[in-house]
């Protein structure tokens, strides 16, 4: 007995050593890890504190000088009331951006010193800017110039600050990992002396101390190889429970700077680079087949005119909610851009498209429920582009934007609607190539007609003139509208021969108007490539040369792509065309950001208000600003201004009462041939006329 008796103690004393030495050296490295990771989590905390400081000056900035916009769109209108409360907000945006910038100071003074300094010059600039609008100079544009550049200059600076501040983010990521791999080699050593010393352990012994520390030893190692998804060690009162919430804090400081790069911090949505990354590993795992929905909401630019940007993000937040409430479980939804959403199907079964579109159908419903937005009761609708993989693209970016041509397809059938992106990338460059094909034939027969919109002075009930707008008499389709050919004729270069085409039929049919007694001006559309193109001077000068008279009736109208090239070759070009004695207009005027620098930098006559101000006329105080200001700037400048879109009776009225006579829109008629127009214009101008 004694034997036995002796083993067992001497397993016991054996027992007793191996235990104080495993809990001994677990203890020095686990109060070594869990050290360390809690200066590593003050330094992550610090980073955090100093992201939302950057972040917070950069939205103080821009509420600053959102309400700095305001105060000068009220001087400019002489509205006290609205510029006192506009001053008000703009000062406690001040104050705002001020105490955000001394917590800048904090960590980063020279960057706070360059804002404060380029902030404290803007109102200055401002304000001279605005005084001479106000006098009715025009802008001065040395100081535009240092405005804009004292603008970027903060921009740059807080952009900087952060791309700072995120590579010391990853540095301390990286050092944290370097130091994970010595533990990991730490740990592996103690796993290995507890093995030797287990195997006269008790099984129990053994497996109370080396379980815990496989599962904490496999969890350091998914933090080393950068996973999120963390098989943890469940939380105890040992060490292994300290470390296990020590990794659970890193856990969640990682997920926490992931999402600042990968997640949309509007809607909580994945971003575009969440999206092509998610993609890209959907389109490389194989027994697949991914599938795209991408959805656009209609009419959204209506709601931020209408209600502000505020409003707007919660109309975008509210479609997140309603885009992964309606589509299948398992989904994944990405913000896409603005208004736009691409959603990640996967594990559909056949057939496909039967199902997709149940799938589509439902989100359609889901999506098209009133929505109350404050007092407001809104109707959301969305246009949805299906593109499947592989037929639809078998890269990220070609079935991206399968998707989105199918979109755009669904929104111009009327919006609210589904499309299937057709099988694909190859087939639509072909039915495109066929439709090019389509548009050669159609100008040498001879299919393509010019009808006219009437343009009247309501103040005179009189017919001023008209715009002429290019129709397609297709042999099989039937009258097209420009949206169903034009944006591929822009695309493939056929844009110069239709407009040329559309400029000599113009000028004809003036000239037969003129012989039957009818003169007015027509205005013909010249598009980006026409202008750019120098063989326009070829065919102007021609027109001028064959019948003077008819071209010195028509108006010429720049689209905004032709505006944005500022060219000194396409100014002097423009200049010639005016003394030749054709008058230019701009169309869509107030639509870009640069509207009015153009009207200093090229030679036009008159200007289009854009229909979307028209539309919200009734309805928007800032679309009846933006039209009273429009008008009281040509009148300065001696332009003349035509407003588009003008659909009802008090859209008329209210455009006449601002002093603008001059309106087109269906109120009145919508294009007409040329002799149905006549026809039209006589009966208007004997007292037929809406207005």
């Amino acid at each position: 007995m004694a034997g036995p008796q002796l083993s067992v103690r001497w397993r016991l004393l054996a027992l007793c050593f191996g235990l104080l030495a495993i809990a001994g050296s677990s203890s020095l490295l686990l109060g070594y890890l869990i050290l360390r990771n809690q200066g590593e989590q003050q330094a992550q905390q610090e980073q955090y504190r100093r992201f939302e400081i950057i972040q917070g000056a950069g939205q103080a900035i821009s509420q600053f000088r959102h309400h700095a916009s305001a105060v000068n769109s009220a001087l400019l209108q002489h509205d006290a009331k609205a510029e006192a409360a506009a001053r008000e907000a703009r000062d406690l945006a001040w104050r705002d951006a001020g105490a955000q910038l001394e917590r800048l100071r904090g960590f980063d003074p020279a960057s706070a010193q360059r804002i404060r300094t380029a902030l404290d010059l803007v109102p200055g600039y401002t304000g001279q800017l605005i005084e001479e609008m106000r006098a009715g100079k025009p802008a001065d544009p040395q100081l535009l110039g240092e405005l804009q550049r004292q603008l970027d200059l903060i921009e740059g600076t807080l952009d900087a600050a952060s791309r700072r501040e995120r590579a010391l983010a990853e540095r301390i990521q990286l050092e944290a990992r370097g130091r994970a791999d010595a533990a990991i080699g730490d740990a592996v050593v103690l796993v290995l002396g507890a093995g030797v010393i287990g195997i006269a352990l008790v099984l129990v012994v053994v497996r109370s101390i080396i379980e815990p520390l496989r599962v904490t030893t496999n969890a350091i190692r998914q933090v080393n190889a950068g996973q999120l998804d963390i098989d943890l060690p469940p939380i105890s009162g040992d060490e292994f429970g300290e470390t296990a919430l020590a990794l659970r804090q890193f856990r969640d400081g990682a997920e926490k700077l992931r999402r600042l790069a990968y997640q949309d911090p509007l809607t909580g949505l994945g971003n575009r680079a969440r999206l092509d990354e998610t993609l890209d590993a959907a389109l490389r795992t194989a027994g697949t087949q991914p599938v795209l929905f991408y959805l656009d909401l209609d009419n959204f630019r209506s709601i931020n005119d209408r209600f502000g940007h505020k409003a707007g993000d919660l109309y975008l937040v509210e479609a997140s909610r309603r885009l992964r409430r309606h589509l299948p479980q398992g989904t994944e939804v990405f913000r896409y851009a603005g208004d736009k959403f691409i959603a990640l199907l996967r594990g559909i079964a056949a057939p496909a498209e039967t199902q997709l579109r149940r799938i589509a159908e439902a989100a359609l419903r889901g999506m098209g429920e009133p929505y109350r937005l404050g007092e407001q009761l809104l109707h959301m609708s969305v246009s949805i582009g299906i593109a499947l993989a592989p037929g639809d693209g078998d890269t990220a970016e070609h079935l991206i934007s399968s998707a989105e041509a199918a979109g755009h397809a669904a929104k111009r059938s009327g919006r609210n609607n589904a499309r299937f992106a057709g099988g694909h990338y190859a087939g639509k460059v072909r039915r495109e190539s066929a439709l090019l094909e389509e548009i050669r034939r159609a100008v040498d027969r001879g299919e393509l007609e010019l009808h006219y919109q009437p343009i009247v002075d309501v103040g005179r009930r009189r017919v001023a003139g008209a715009e002429a707008l290019v129709r397609w008499r297709h042999p099989q389709r039937g009258l097209l509208l420009p949206g169903e050919f034009i944006q591929v004729a822009e695309n493939e270069g056929l844009i110069g021969l239709i407009g040329d085409y559309c400029l000599r039929q113009a000028h004809a049919q003036l000239g037969r108007w003129r012989v039957d007694g009818l003169e007015l001006r027509v205005a013909v559309n010249l598009s980006a490539r026409q202008v750019q193109d120098e063989r326009i001077l070829d065919t102007l000068a021609a027109l001028r040369s064959a019948d003077p008279a008819a071209a010195a009736l028509m108006d010429l109208e720049l689209t905004e792509s032709v505006l944005f090239d500022s060219a000194d070759g396409t100014r002097r070009m423009l200049e010639e065309i005016r003394r030749w004695g054709y008058r230019l207009g701009m169309d869509d005027f107030g639509t870009g950001y640069s509207s009015l620098s153009y009207l200093r930098r090229l030679p036009v006559d008159k200007i289009k208000v854009d229909r979307q101000f028209v539309t919200d006329l009734a309805d928007s105080r800032q679309s009846q600003a933006i039209v009273s200001a429009v008008l009281a700037l040509a009148r300065t400048l001696a332009l003349e201004v035509v407003a588009e879109g003008v659909e009802t009776p008090q859209q008329m009225r209210l455009l006449h009462e601002q002093g603008c006579v001059l309106q087109q829109g269906f109120l009145f008629s919508p294009a007409l041939p040329a002799a149905e127009f006549a026809r039209w214009a006589e009966q208007y101008g004997a007292g037929g006329g809406a207005a």
